[in-house]
């Protein structure tokens, strides 16, 4: 189902998250081929755009085929994020994305991410000083609350609606949950009533039933997934088809998994170089391989390897385990 962000048009309303260290260029662009409708930058440091830093810049370097794609920043006062937001619009991001549900320790202790989420009157702030520095679209993604038991999704996205902001995206666990557990349908369902602005949810999210337990749900305009995407790119196709058609869709075999691994691998090296390109792969390796027989040691190879000979030795265990 086609959706707008404020003046950008969606293919479908089945999104990637964004993922600090894993969303990388490479990851954005497998994300594309398996269907997303939009793809999400790693979140980046205001205040380190500001300082002109090159490594963050990197980060938020984009082409033409991962379009749309959107930008994501966090920071904690209002002055540096309105900053920010000028520099992103200059850079080709088709929409700038706030992060107020990182969980991250270091990240609170500098009083951003869901840290923001319990000073409404900051948020406002930051909110609207994007929004006014910003020549694109502005959106907003969240968790319910930071314990269990709260939610203070549906003020936020209040506040987000009065600030301008085109879409908010509800992480339907507390911050002190991280990514485990058993999203919080209900304070979900709290977020969405009455929002007048479209909500997408996230959280869990890995397969026909997940996604359409947030779908169901009244006011849910789409879906974001993260990690359950990874090495499963397929997931955006399979998921669009399913809610088009109503049948289940083929699960991804060990082989066609493999074959994604393979296509990450290229697309690393080509953008980073050899070393670097395997090196940063080590996040994302885990969920290629898990399930496969010998998962562990196969991992702890590839955690050592900075080559494509070696990587193809890896190869050679991992199709013979899924044979």
């Amino acid at each position: 189902m086609k959706i707008k962000i404020g003046n950008v048009t969606l293919d479908n309303n089945i999104v990637l998250a964004p993922m600090a260290g894993i969303s990388d260029f490479p990851v954005r662009l497998l994300a594309k081929a398996g269907g997303a409708g939009l793809v999400y930058t790693e979140m980046v440091s205001a205040k380190a755009l500001l300082h002109a830093d090159a490594k963050t810049r990197k980060l938020l370097y984009s082409e033409k085929k991962e379009k749309p794609v959107a930008a994501q920043i966090f920071g904690a006062d209002a002055y540096s994020m309105g900053e920010a937001a000028k520099i992103i619009s200059g850079l080709g991001a088709d929409i700038i994305d706030i992060n107020l549900g990182c969980p991250v320790k270091k990240i609170a202790k500098a009083g951003a991410g869901a840290k923001l989420l319990s000073n409404a009157s900051l948020v406002a702030k930051i909110l609207e000083s994007v929004v006014a520095n910003s020549s694109v679209p502005v959106t907003v993604k969240i968790r319910i609350g930071l314990v269990p038991g709260q939610n203070v999704a549906p003020e936020i996205i209040k506040i987000a609606y009065e600030a301008g902001i085109k879409m908010v995206a509800v992480h339907a666990r507390p911050a002190s949950q991280g990514h485990s557990g058993d999203p919080d349908l209900d304070a979900f369902a709290k977020s969405c009533d009455g929002a007048k602005i479209p909500v997408f949810g996230n959280g869990g999210i890995t397969d026909e039933e997940t996604a359409e337990k947030f779908l169901n749900i009244s006011n849910c305009c789409g879906i974001m997934i993260g990690r359950g995407a990874i090495g499963n790119y397929d997931i955006f196709k399979r998921l669009e088809k399913y809610f088009a058609s109503g049948k289940i869709q083929k699960i991804p075999s060990a082989k066609k998994k493999i074959s994604w691994f393979k296509r990450h691998a290229k697309l690393s090296v080509k953008h980073y170089g050899e070393k670097r390109g395997f090196v940063l792969m080590r996040k994302t390796a885990q969920y290629y391989i898990k399930g496969l027989p010998e998962a562990s040691k196969i991992r702890d190879m590839f955690n050592k390897i900075e080559t494509f000979k070696e990587f193809d030795k890896v190869l050679e265990i991992l199709e013979n385990s899924a044979k």
